[in-house]
């Protein structure tokens, strides 16, 4: 009587699809003989294309092939605007060579932002209080400022700023209405007699809204109620 271990293992040979593995992988390797017989191929990308099938048969290394595997971050750099530094510091320093030629530190300051070079100009230089007519003393000011419109090609956008206390009289109904006329009487004057592009310009009211200051000492509102110049990051 014959025992049924020793007749299970009475074949010789390899398993089938040891012969169907064998021809997929010769396939494999004449596929790729055949590549590289027909072009050039940098020996870096071939060791990480041969990685990458290395990996698909289930014996890569891991961290090798085009897909590699690393617990180093990977460096990105961010787009740079061309240009923008150098112009913005020309920019910056034109505002303060007419801030010290005309003597005005106490009522312009400026600073480079994110949004660009703001240059902002005291309330009081501009406007009587609670009034939105520029003063005759705002035109030498701003005729600079058209100057530096002109000569620089970011856009420009001119925003009205005040402080805290409620307006109301018989032409502002509240502090949005006149911060808002502020930065019109301002645009329409570098318009019309500056000549300047109005597709250059834009403008906004802010009313108490972005103070730079605090609003409870006299000192803190003369600097909120203010004219800023937005020179945009272009």
């Amino acid at each position: 009587m014959i025992d049924e271990e020793e007749s299970g293992n009475s074949g010789g040979g390899a398993p089938a699809w040891m012969a169907t593995f064998s021809d997929m992988a010769t396939l494999l390797l004449t596929f790729f003989i055949l590549l590289l017989s027909f072009a050039t191929m940098d020996i870096v990308k071939f060791r990480d294309a041969m990685g990458s099938i290395q990996q698909a048969l289930g014996f890569m290394p891991v961290g090798t092939g085009m897909f590699q595997q690393s617990s180093k971050p990977t460096t990105i750099e961010l787009p740079v605007a061309k240009g923008a530094g150098g112009i913005n510091q020309q920019l910056s320093n034109e505002i303060k060579d007419m801030i010290e030629e005309r003597g005005l530190q106490d009522d312009i300051d400026f600073e480079s932002t994110p949004r660009g070079v703001i240059l902002r100009v005291k309330g009081r230089l501009f406007f009587n209080p609670g009034d939105a007519s520029l003063k005759p003393e705002a035109y030498p000011v701003l005729d600079r400022i058209a100057e530096l419109i002109k000569k620089f090609p970011n856009r420009v956008s001119i925003e009205g700023h005040t402080d805290n206390i409620p307006i109301r009289n018989s032409k502002y109904a509240s502090n949005w209405e006149l911060s808002m006329a502020r930065a019109l009487s301002v645009l329409q004057f570098l318009t019309k007699s500056k000549g300047i592009d109005p597709k250059k310009l834009s403008i906004a009211g802010f009313a108490d809204t972005r103070p730079i200051a605090p609003n409870d000492t006299p000192e803190g509102r003369a600097k909120n109620r203010r004219v800023e110049f937005v020179f945009y990051e272009e």
